[in-house]
């Protein structure tokens, strides 16, 4: 995989993880079922956080492999 793809994999979930940070924010407000919001959001937003630091971890020490 090139460079810019990792890049662009690791934006995009950079993108996802500040979308279900806020969406964990907003579960502390009054609404039905919060719990299962939160447990969504925090396992969406850790896994995408995880897969942003290893694509970018890839970009940066692996060169291509073209």
């Amino acid at each position: 995989m090139q460079k810019h793809s990792r890049l662009l994999i690791s934006f995009n979930a950079l993108a996802i993880s500040a979308f279900c940070l806020f969406g964990f924010m907003t579960t502390f407000e009054p609404v039905s079922n919060a719990i299962t919001f939160r447990i969504f959001y925090s396992i969406l937003g850790i896994a995408a956080t995880i897969i942003s630091i290893r694509m970018m971890y890839l970009a940066i020490r692996n060169p291509s492999l073209n």
